[in-house]
């Protein structure tokens, strides 16, 4: 039953290759060989631009002037470095050669994603962190400040404050607490005083 599993997994791994190589052969056919033998043909063919980073304008008035049919996709992609409503991908890519008239499928960006602050009042530092991991932010420093409604060692804020909406991979300032300021106006009782004379009866 194994052996006849095995042949019929090899029999699937070498139809898959057999159809990899098609393809690419198809692919270098068609890029060497069939879009110059068109171009000769007479049917014009041109290069699809770069229009990564563009706006929607810039994008559509550069496919048009080469005779390309541009067409935005309604779905957004996230790009962290290519701001919202700017171009973000394209289909096909920039360097092809098609024909004109070839539709160039577009999408923008939805710019990069944004995380909240979260809210770490109260927590430990190694809780802290946890959360601050978890949200993808990081932790750049560690500042201290006497709270008497914080335990000492504990997280009393954050700056930003928690809420603020970040960009992923960010970073944000701890404030632990040292607990709360000792209190002056507590008389000390360990200084020795000097006892009053009892009073004198005569």
């Amino acid at each position: 039953m194994n052996e006849k599993l095995r042949h019929i997994l090899l029999h699937i791994a070498l139809a898959g290759a057999t159809v990899v190589s098609v393809c690419a052969i198809g692919w270098v056919v068609m890029d060497w060989w069939v879009m110059p033998h068109v171009a000769r043909s007479g049917w014009p063919v041109v290069l699809v631009p770069d229009i990564t980073g563009l706006s929607t304008d810039q994008a559509t008035r550069k496919l048009l002037d080469l005779g390309l049919e541009p067409t935005i996709d309604p779905e957004r992609r996230r790009a962290d470095r290519i701001g919202p409503d700017l171009v973000a991908l394209q289909r096909p890519a920039a360097g092809d050669s098609v024909k004109k008239g070839h539709v160039v499928r577009i999408w923008l960006s939805a710019g990069a994603s944004t995380v909240p602050v979260p809210d770490l009042l109260g927590q430990d530092s190694s809780e802290a962190l946890t959360h601050v991991q978890e949200a993808g932010l990081q932790i750049s420093g560690i500042d201290y400040m006497t709270s008497g409604r914080v335990v000492a060692g504990h997280v009393l804020r954050t700056d930003p404050m928690a809420g603020t909406l970040l960009t992923r991979g960010s970073s944000l300032q701890l404030v632990l607490s040292t607990g709360a300021e000792p209190d002056s106006t507590i008389p000390d009782t360990t200084r020795a005083t000097t006892p009053k004379p009892a009073p004198r009866t005569f």
